[in-house]
């Protein structure tokens, strides 16, 4: 997990947990051990640089990322070791196997994979609650979101750039941007693909769960001038309602800006 990673999340109400994990998380809760997210983040960071360099784990709570809204909690739950062992494969799957065993050890690759199926063959329905990405936010993550949902505070080493949805809203505007998407594009570079998949990943929780979209630590890579005026929802939401009506070159011109914007962000990794 690069310090340098976007997020995003779905937090399920409480009430909607299965009943022996909802006494767990509500005795959690009222212990207040949840950290805030400046801590969370940190902690999460610490944790991934620990398991890359080989150190087993200390024994911890399950933690989650909560919000509180209009009197109910809304749990983003960790599921650490299940994310580590689930980048494994993922980052194993996309190389030759001599490179990938360069990285990460066919032996501790086997562990991954057999750990992963046992806990999956426990929980068929395992959720993992957290996709994320290093260097960007993925564009198509930004197709869940409207403009006016964005939330910036700028405050030096606490500065943050988040988004906030309801499960209904993002599931709503996933599906209309397939709609338009399929009708009007040929999917070359697989965005479409990407969309749908996102599309399926929502559907594996509660309706009345919340979806953010946190830029993380890519915050630093963008002064704040920079921050204030990155509408890249607003753009990504332009470009489609243009494809929709026919305006392709409004269209293009709106997603190369939000392009522009994350091409220079992913340059910082090739630099560094």
């Amino acid at each position: 997990m690069s310090d340098y990673s976007s997020y995003l999340r779905v937090y399920e109400p409480l009430a909607t947990f299965p009943p022996e994990e909802r006494r767990r998380w509500e005795v959690y809760l009222a212990s207040g051990a949840a950290p805030d997210r400046a801590r969370g983040l940190s902690e999460q960071h610490r944790a991934a640089l620990v398991a890359a360099i080989g150190v087993p784990p200390d024994p911890q709570v399950e933690h989650a990322f909560v919000h509180r809204v209009g009197g109910q909690s809304y749990l983003c739950p960790w599921r650490l070791q299940v994310r580590r062992w689930q980048a494994i494969a993922d980052f194993r799957s996309g190389l030759p196997a001599e490179v990938a065993d360069a990285f990460i050890p066919p032996g501790a690759a086997a562990v991954a994979e057999r750990e992963l199926s046992r806990v999956r063959s426990a929980e068929p329905d395992l959720k993992t609650y957290n996709l994320g990405a290093t260097w960007q936010v993925p564009l198509r993550w930004f197709v869940a979101f409207e403009g006016e949902e964005r939330r910036l505070r700028l405050d030096g080493q606490q500065t943050t750039l988040t988004y906030l949805t309801t499960m209904a809203n993002a599931r709503r505007r996933v599906a209309r941007a397939l709609a338009v998407l399929r009708r009007t594009l040929a999917d070359e570079e697989g965005f479409v693909d990407g969309v749908e998949d996102l599309g399926r990943w929502l559907e594996d929780y509660h309706l009345r769960s919340l979806v953010e979209l946190d830029y993380g630590g890519l915050v630093r890579l963008f002064d704040d001038t920079e921050l204030d005026s990155d509408e890249s929802a607003a753009d990504v939401a332009h470009a489609l309602a243009c494809l929709a009506e026919g305006d392709v070159d409004e269209a293009t011109e709106a997603y190369q800006r939000v392009s522009v914007r994350w091409g220079a962000a992913r340059a910082v990794e090739v630099a560094n």
